[in-house]
């Protein structure tokens, strides 16, 4: 079955989808950690949302990270970055395919949070 979908009504049908994430506790995190590849520290400063900061800023489990500004992760063509966490997304991701999820989260983020996105991808 093919069904046609319009721009603004897919985005009307992602954000109430995203209806849960729209308020997201969220707090700055600075990372400086060893990456085997490198090989060396990299230094990170980002801003993390969580369902619930609480229970989850501990383990790390954020939910979606913004980064404004390069640091040893992110080159300058590629900020402001938003990553998000891929298991969250799971069901929306294989409704609407990588590409699509993608470009549509990045619409959501600036239009939700008010923060410019350049690019989308997953916490890798």
């Amino acid at each position: 079955m093919d069904i046609k979908i319009g721009n603004n009504q897919l985005k009307k049908a992602f954000a109430s989808m995203m209806m849960e994430y729209r308020d997201l506790e969220h707090t700055g995190k600075s990372y400086d950690y060893w990456i085997q590849e490198k090989p060396g520290y990299s230094d990170i400063n980002v801003e993390n949302y969580y369902k619930d900061i609480d229970s989850d800023y501990e383990d790390d489990q954020w939910v979606i990270q913004y980064q404004e500004e390069p640091g040893d992760i992110g080159t300058p063509d590629e900020v402001p970055i938003l990553r998000y966490s891929e298991w969250e997304f799971r069901n929306i991701i294989t409704m609407l395919g990588k590409e699509n999820f993608e470009r549509l989260l990045g619409e959501w983020y600036m239009d939700t949070y008010g923060w410019p996105v350049k690019t989308v991808k997953d916490e890798d």
